[in-house]
């Protein structure tokens, strides 16, 4: 059986850009809306688990995230320093950009595109809820949808 939690509390609104691409390559933002599904066995308490509970966790996660800037720690394409008080990136365009270090989220993967993005907010639930299947669904836009089971 599968159960599903979406909502505003699953909403975050983050800033990002994308190296070498045409439009996103500038600093540009999303109000991200999250869903995820979680499949399992109903419990001795006739559920699958909590609605609560679930949504607390990836709420948690997300809360991180919201009104932030989300940087690739792993890009190849860009060259970011950290101190106590800032950020600083470099692009392979030659473009270099200042940020205070408390309004940006380095993430541990190569791009924030909405799809790496889907696998790490997938992976960070699953360890919340290892003995459930997991499906992140991520829109970046209404019409601009990812899907990630972990597969």
């Amino acid at each position: 059986m599968k159960l599903r939690i979406s909502g505003d509390k699953l909403t975050i609104a983050c800033a990002h850009m994308l190296s070498k691409h045409d439009k996103c390559a500038r600093v540009h933002g999303h109000n991200y809306q999250i869903e995820v599904e979680i499949e399992g066995e109903i419990n001795e308490s006739n559920m699958i688990i909590d609605f609560g509970l679930f949504k607390k966790g990836v709420s948690e996660i997300l809360k991180e995230l919201d009104h932030k800037t989300l940087l690739p720690e792993n890009s190849k394409d860009f060259n970011i320093k950290t101190n106590k008080k800032e950020v600083i990136i470099s692009t392979c365009d030659d473009k270099r950009y200042r940020f205070p270090r408390e309004d940006v989220k380095l993430l541990p993967i190569e791009a924030t595109t909405a799809e790496l993005m889907s696998v790490y907010f997938h992976d960070l639930i699953k360890k919340q809820f290892p003995e459930f299947k997991i499906t992140v669904i991520m829109s970046e836009t209404p019409t601009s949808k990812v899907i990630y089971t972990g597969d």
